[in-house]
C-alpha cells in the first residue's frame, strides 16, 4: 500500500482520537465521573445501577477507550503524555479513600462489580498496567483479583465467585453473567474471555501466581476446543461443543483475538509455542473472510448488505490482534499487509461525517439473530472507538 495513504490515515486517525478524548470539550474525565447526569459521548448504553440514582462509569466500554489511550502513550511516550494523564484522571476520579492505604472504587460508580459479571472486571486491567508497585491502583486490583480467585472470600452480595460461577465442565471459565445467581442461556461468551483473562493473567504474572496463569491458558484452550467451527471462525457463545450460539459475530471473535495477544504478553516462554500456534490458527480463520475493502462484515461469514454492514469494531480488533502479534514476534510478517489494509480501510470508509461510523451497539447470545438491526449501527460507540484507538496505537509502532 502506498506510504502516502498510510500517512494520511494515521493523521486522520490521530485527529479523531485526540478530538474524541484529550482535546474534547465534553469528554473530560473528572467532570463526567463526578456528575450523575453526564456520560462520555461514546457511552451509548448509559447503564445505571438498580435502585441507585447514579451511573456505572466503571465499565468495559469506557475501559477499552482508556486502555487504547494507554496503548497510544506506550507506543509514543514522547508525544503521548496527555493520553497518559487522561487515563490517570479517569482512574483517579473513580477512587475514594477512607484514609491512608484504604482506597477503593466508589460504590456509586462501580457498585455492581460484585454481582454483575465478567464485563465489570475489564477496566481492572488498567489498574495493573498503571500501577508502579504498592500503590492505590495495585491495592484495588488486588481486591478485584481476590473476588475472582479466592475460594474463601464472600463478596458483598454473599457470593463466592470462583466456586459459584465457574465450572470445570466449562474449562474453569466463569459464567459471562452472574447477576441474581441465574446463569445466562449461554454461560461462556467470547466477550467474557476478554473481560476477565487479560486482567487475571497480568496480575498473576505480577505476583508470580503460576497456578492462575495455567488456569488462564486452560480457559483459552477450552474455548478453542468448543467454540471453533469447521470454517475456522468462532461461535459467539456456548455451553459446550454441542450447544452453541451459531453466529460468527466479528466483534465477539475480536474480543477473543485481543484476549489472546494480551495474555501472551506475560506467559512463561515454555508455553508460547502452543499459544503462537493457536493465534496463527485464529488469524488464518478470520483472514479468509476479510472483504476486499479491508474490513469484515458484522456477521463475518455472511454477505455484506445494508443490515450486515462492514463493521468497525470487529475490524479494529482484528487489526490490533494481527499487528500486535507481528510486533511481538508471534505472527509472520506476511500478515502485515492485511492488517494495514484493514486499518486504512476503516479510516477511509468509516471515519467520516465527524465520527467513526458503523459500530454495532450490541448482540445478545440468545440464539436469535439480533445481529442485523440497522438502528444498532452507531457512530463513536465505545466498544468500537476503543479498539480503533488500540489499532491506531499498533500502527504507530510501524
Amino acid at each position: 500500500m502506498e506510504s502516502m495513504r498510510i500517512a494520511d490515515a494515521l493523521q486522520k486517525a490521530k485527529d479523531y482520537v485526540d478530538g474524541l478524548t484529550v482535546c474534547s470539550g465534553v469528554n473530560i474525565p473528572r467532570e463526567v465521573v463526578s456528575d450523575e447526569h453526564k456520560f462520555f459521548t461514546w457511552d451509548n448504553e448509559k447503564r445505571t445501577p438498580s435502585a441507585k440514582p447514579y451511573l456505572f462509569d466503571w465499565s468495559y466500554y469506557n475501559g477499552v477507550v482508556m486502555e487504547g489511550l494507554l496503548d497510544v502513550y506506550e507506543a509514543d511516550p514522547e508525544h503521548g503524555e496527555k493520553h497518559f494523564s487522561y487515563v490517570k484522571e479517569y482512574l483517579d476520579s473513580m477512587i475514594v479513600s477512607d484514609g491512608e492505604e484504604n482506597e477503593r472504587l466508589s460504590q456509586n460508580l462501580a457498585g455492581y462489580v460484585d454481582h454483575h459479571g465478567a464485563d465489570c472486571y475489564k477496566t481492572a486491567a488498567l489498574l495493573i498496567r498503571m500501577s508502579k508497585g504498592d500503590d492505590a491502583y495495585f491495592r484495588i486490583a488486588s481486591a478485584l483479583y481476590r473476588d475472582l480467585t479466592d475460594e474463601t472470600y464472600r463478596n458483598s452480595k454473599g457470593n463466592i465467585v470462583p466456586l459459584e460461577f465457574t465450572e470445570e465442565a466449562l474449562g474453569g471459565n466463569y459464567w459471562h453473567s452472574w447477576a441474581g445467581g441465574t446463569a445466562p442461556k449461554y454461560k461462556v461468551w467470547l466477550d467474557g474471555i476478554y473481560m476477565l483473562q487479560p486482567f487475571l493473567a497480568h496480575y498473576a504474572a505480577r505476583i508470580g501466581d503460576g497456578e492462575q496463569l495455567s488456569r488462564v491458558q486452560k480457559r483459552l484452550d477450552w474455548v478453542a476446543e468448543n467454540m471453533l467451527a469447521p470454517d475456522g471462525l468462532y461461535y459467539h457463545a456456548c455451553n459446550g461443543r454441542e450447544d452453541v450460539c451459531p453466529y460468527h459475530w466479528s466483534r465477539a471473535m475480536g474480543w477473543y483475538g485481543m484476549a489472546m495477544v494480551d495474555v501472551m504478553e506475560v506467559l512463561p516462554e515454555e508455553d508460547m509455542p502452543a499459544r503462537k500456534k493457536a493465534l496463527e490458527l485464529f488469524v488464518d480463520g478470520i483472514l479468509k473472510y476479510q472483504d476486499e475493502s479491508g474490513l469484515w462484515a458484522n456477521l463475518a461469514d455472511q454477505p455484506v448488505t445494508d443490515t450486515n454492514r462492514l463493521e468497525t469494531s470487529g475490524t479494529a480488533m482484528f487489526v490490533y490482534t494481527i499487528l500486535k502479534g507481528i510486533r511481538k514476534g508471534w505472527l509472520k510478517e506476511s500478515y502485515r499487509d492485511a492488517a494495514i489494509k484493514g486499518f486504512v480501510g476503516m479510516v477511509e470508509q468509516k471515519l467520516k461525517n465527524g465520527g467513526l461510523q458503523d459500530i454495532y451497539l450490541k448482540a445478545s447470545a440468545n440464539n436469535t439473530n439480533n445481529y442485523e438491526i440497522p438502528g444498532y449501527y452507531l457512530p463513536d460507540e465505545g466498544k468500537g472507538s476503543g479498539p480503533f484507538i488500540m489499532a491506531y496505537s499498533e500502527m504507530l509502532y510501524l
